[in-house]
């Protein structure tokens, strides 16, 4: 039993190197987006880095296709119970810390812009950054282009922008991942408020 849940345990991917990458917009989000602390000079730099890194927080949603390989291509195969016990709550826990570092990143953002008095970008602000992260996340999963490819290759990255946002399948892809990643985003943005809402009236009870 235990090397059947060793092996189950053991991803197809690298499940810790884009957790870490879906953690790094959340950590930038928690240093731009805090209230009472106006922009200074370093702010705008550290907020294009967050732009540039928040699609590897949804990219976490596509990681389904290892899910599947695993269950299906393993050799020698799972047994059931350990699919079903070890293989789905690893994967539900990785997509929902995933998302929630997508979402909570984009809530900071939110508070950040009605303290600034600006809550008429807000609704704009967020579908910008979703169809953004749409974008990225295809060029990750398709053409296996990565954040720092701005700056390390970013002829590279212009060219495969002039070519596929101009292609009709593309621009497919692009705008289901933007749904996606928006119906997601909305969901867990109410139920985070819901709790967050909860927890505060009982800390005043």
């Amino acid at each position: 039993m235990a090397d059947w849940i060793r092996l189950a345990l053991h991803p197809h991917f690298h499940l810790a190197w884009n957790l870490f990458l879906a953690l790094v917009p959340l950590a930038l989000a928690l240093w731009l987006f805090r209230e009472k602390q106006r922009p200074g000079w370093l702010w705008w730099p550290v907020f294009v880095i967050f732009v540039v890194f928040l699609p590897n927080a949804a990219y976490t949603l596509t990681d389904i296709v290892h899910f599947i390989d695993e269950v299906r291509d393993d050799q020698p195969l799972l047994p059931e119970w350990s699919v079903v016990y070890v293989v789905v709550p690893k994967y539900a826990a990785f997509w929902f810390i995933g998302i929630q570092c997508h979402t909570i990143s984009l809530l900071l953002l939110v508070r950040f812009l009605r303290w600034e008095g600006r809550s008429s970008w807000v609704m704009w602000d967020e579908l910008a950054l979703n169809f953004l992260c749409a974008i990225g996340v295809f060029w990750g999963r398709y053409f296996r282009l990565n954040s720092w490819d701005i700056v390390t290759d970013p002829q590279k990255v212009a060219e495969r922008a002039l070519v596929n946002l101009t292609s009709q399948v593309s621009l497919q892809h692009i705008a289901w991942y933007f749904f996606s990643i928006t119906a997601a985003y909305y969901v867990f943005k109410l139920i985070d408020l819901a709790v967050w809402e909860f927890w505060v009236r009982r800390a005043h009870d």
